[in-house]
């Protein structure tokens, strides 16, 4: 019985290993079973389409794309049962799910059954992968039994093209890589605070208007141009879901028409207005305009934002105050609910159904709503539990602005930090729900906001290869994922995502480094990475690794300042490049202790990052090196291990009041040779620097023999008016500790 165990376990992991190198797809279907011999396609191959559907015809455009580009001739479609190689389609109301597939591929014959054309479309997308080129003017297909069906029926991704505008044709490349990875919905977010991109026929100084925090409108999207881009999403499977975010991010709506903004106790609006006044009129202006998307977008679900609004305005306006007293109403909360639930309503009178941000819920959720929690997971099961429909997108997990690199020369982004493997671990279905509570979890959705990205070449690098961990989030049984498997099918999409020109980051195999001091004071570099143990190549002098550089095989001595470069191969190509700027000083290596511990969202590399030997980043706060506090101050303690003579100790601030981040007031160093009986060494006042970024401050102390250092850091304080969080206490963050 053991035996035939083992030998029933050996089969099964060469089964899968098998499976994935003959068949990287990504999504990963519910299940491919191998079969022997392989499906070869030529001229002579027959399509026998026996659906007489013109949606099915349109789904399988795909295909006959990807063969002419592989024999050079497309295929010729007839029913008759003369051709000895065969792709027959088939639908099949037996299948349950919409968008599920199954396909059996075998060396005479591929048959693809579906339910409907979107079934048939996925069954082909997962066709393509697995076509190799093989003898002149063919294509290899691997036979296998395929059986697919989504895990959620609403895969999403969100383009904010409001802040920056994206041209139609790249939209549709964008719509193209998103409809391979069967995502099935397309949020358009179309009206921000910066511009209102929907050409509104009623109200035309709407895609005119420019707000005065970012004065510039780079143009709209005429109504038949959206029109068009909805029937080529419907071409992939792909539902585009418009967004009008009201009644805030209004800025340029407001500009455009400042009748809608609330007004003071004088009746003049207000000069700083970023909601709109939510009264009867501006409801009407806003069906109005809803009348409009509803007319051009056929979606089902109509997204009308409902985030962020400040609601400052309305505690201070007669017209809103009047209204509260009218409604009986005791918060400006509930100002925004009604605001809401009256939309809510006249969208579903019209037949569709509304989606809005998570604080929607504030005040009281619109009885019909489907909310899309952003600031958290437990925001979407609140809802959930209240039996409202749900689309996970947390900020945790699926804000494709943040970050996605350690890399100090990564393009700028917001300060989060996303990578691939952190998006692949993400769960939708939060574990206290029931299941009938988890019923309500429609799916998953990324969000790439555009403040900081400005052309389409650089939303694709920040959207690939993420969605490719997105798409199988929200598409494949979680018991099939891993990582690491994951990464072993991801070079064959990447192929193609190269051959396609599309711009993808090549951040995959998370290459970490951690520091330890040797006795002499030099420092150790111990590399590790998620890269199925593939060579790592490494340089010291800055330049880029290449396959002629060192392979890393045990911990480098550095015993100089150097910049280490770390790199390891896909497809042949040197990858996840990371960059450490390393110092040896006399404080490098040793123990930290601190007054305070940093937040928990930047201490990622703990407390001794203060003396590690490495740099971070100049550009941004949020690596693996910088500590932040939002507080008074902090003290760290420092220990050098034995008694030494200093004159001098640098300390490394960050400065980004648009961050809220903000230089230290004061620094005081203080000095011991007990670690008992300390006395100040140093009293610093900081000054302002005149641009955003690092800074370094060097503080000179006279000559002293000590073995123990205090640093005590005074918060720069509340922030100051005109400035971005004004009365709130400012953050302060810290890198190295150098002393000399």
């Amino acid at each position: 019985m053991k035996k035939v165990l083992i030998a029933l376990i050996c089969f099964l992991v060469f089964e899968k290993s098998f499976a994935q190198k003959k068949f990287p797809i990504i999504p990963i279907p519910t299940q491919i079973i191998p079969l022997s011999g392989e499906f070869l396609v030529s001229k002579n191959t027959v399509i026998q389409d026996f659906t007489k559907s013109d949606a099915v015809k349109t789904a399988l455009i795909p295909l006959q794309n990807k063969i002419v580009e592989g024999i050079g001739v497309p295929l010729k479609n007839s029913n008759l049962a003369s051709s000895k190689s065969t792709i027959q389609i088939r639908l099949n109301n037996q299948i349950v799910n919409p968008e599920a597939y199954e396909m059996e591929i075998k060396p005479a014959q591929i048959t693809i059954k579906a339910k409907t054309s979107a079934g048939v479309f996925y069954a082909v997308q997962s066709l393509i992968q697995i076509m190799s080129p093989a003898a002149k003017n063919t294509l290899s297909i691997p036979s296998a039994t395929i059986i697919d069906s989504p895990r959620f029926p609403y895969r999403g991704m969100m383009l904010d093209v409001s802040r920056h505008f994206m041209p139609l044709d790249f939209l549709k490349k964008y719509i193209d890589e998103l409809a391979r990875l069967k995502i099935n919905r397309f949020h358009w977010h179309l009206s921000d605070g910066q511009a209102f991109r929907f050409e509104s026929k009623k109200y035309p100084l709407l895609h005119y208007a420019k707000s005065s925090k970012w004065p510039t409108n780079e143009g709209f999207y005429t109504q038949e141009e959206m029109k068009s881009l909805v029937k080529y999403a419907q071409d992939r499977a792909i539902t585009i879901i418009p967004e009008i975010d009201v009644p805030g991010h209004s800025e340029a709506l407001l500009e455009a028409y400042p009748e809608y903004g609330c007004v003071d106790s004088l009746g003049n609006t207000f000069k700083l207005q970023a909601e709109m006044c939510p009264n009867d009129k501006t409801i009407a202006f806003v069906k109005n305009i809803l009348d409009e998307v509803m007319e051009v977008f056929p979606s089902k679900d109509i997204h009308i934002g409902g985030d962020e609004a400040s609601k400052a305005n309305w505690k201070n306006c007669p017209v809103c105050k009047k209204r509260m007293m009218d409604l009986n109403l005791t918060h400006v909360d509930e100002l925004q609910s009604k605001f809401i639930s009256s939309l809510d309503q006249y969208i579903k009178d019209k037949g569709r159904k509304m989606i809005g941000w998570d604080e929607i819920m504030e005040g009281g959720l619109a009885p019909n709503a489907t909310v899309m929690a952003w600031r958290g997971s437990e925001h979407g099961a609140t809802a959930a539990k209240i039996k409202h429909q749900v689309i996970m997108s947390p900020t945790s997990h699926c804000y494709f602005d943040y970050y996605q690199s350690d890399n100090p020369n990564e393009p700028k982004a917001f300060n989060g930090y996303i990578n691939l493997e952190r998006i692949y671990s993400f769960e939708p279905l939060p574990s206290e729900l029931t299941e009938e509570e988890k019923s309500y979890i429609l799916g998953a959705q990324a969000n790439l906001w555009t403040e900081q990205v400005a052309t389409g070449s650089h939303a694709e690098y920040m959207t690939f290869p993420r969605a490719l961990a997105l798409a199988e989030v929200a598409w494949s049984n979680p018991n099939q994922k891993s990582f690491s498997e994951f990464l072993t099918r991801l070079p064959a999409y990447l192929s193609g995502l190269s051959q396609r020109k599309v711009n993808f980051a090549k951040h995959f195999y998370e290459i970490k480094s951690s520091i330890v001091q040797d006795p002499d004071r030099s420092l150790k570099v111990v590399l590790t990475a998620n890269n199925n143990n593939l060579p790592l190549y490494y340089t010291l002098d800055g330049t880029s690794p290449t396959i002629n550089s060192p392979i890393y095989q045990g911990p480098i001595s550095i015993k100089k300042a150097s910049i280490l470069k770390v790199a390891s191969v896909m497809n042949n190509e040197m990858v996840d490049e990371t960059i450490s700027e390393l110092t040896i000083n006399k404080a490098s290596g040793v123990p930290v202790t601190l007054s305070e511990a940093p937040s928990k969202y930047y201490n990622k590399g703990g407390n001794q990052a203060l003396t590690n030997g490495v740099l971070g980043s100049s550009r941004r706060f949020n690596d693996s090196e910088w500590l932040g506090w939002s507080r008074a101050g902090v003290e760290a303690n420092l220990d050098l291990s034995m008694s030494e003579i200093i004159s001098n100790i640098t300390l490394r601030f960050f400065h980004q009041p648009s961050s809220w981040v903000w230089m230290p007031k004061k620094v005081e160093i203080w000095g011991s040779t007990d670690g008992v009986n300390y006395s100040i060494l140093k009293e610093e006042l900081m000054t302002i620097p005149n641009k955003e970024g690092a800074a370094d401050v060097s503080i000179q102390i006279p000559q002293r023999e000590i073995r123990y250092l205090k640093a005590k850091v005074e918060s720069g304080g509340l922030i100051p008016e005109n400035n971005p969080g004004a009365g709130t206490q400012s953050w302060f963050f810290v890198d190295e500790i150098s002393v000399n």
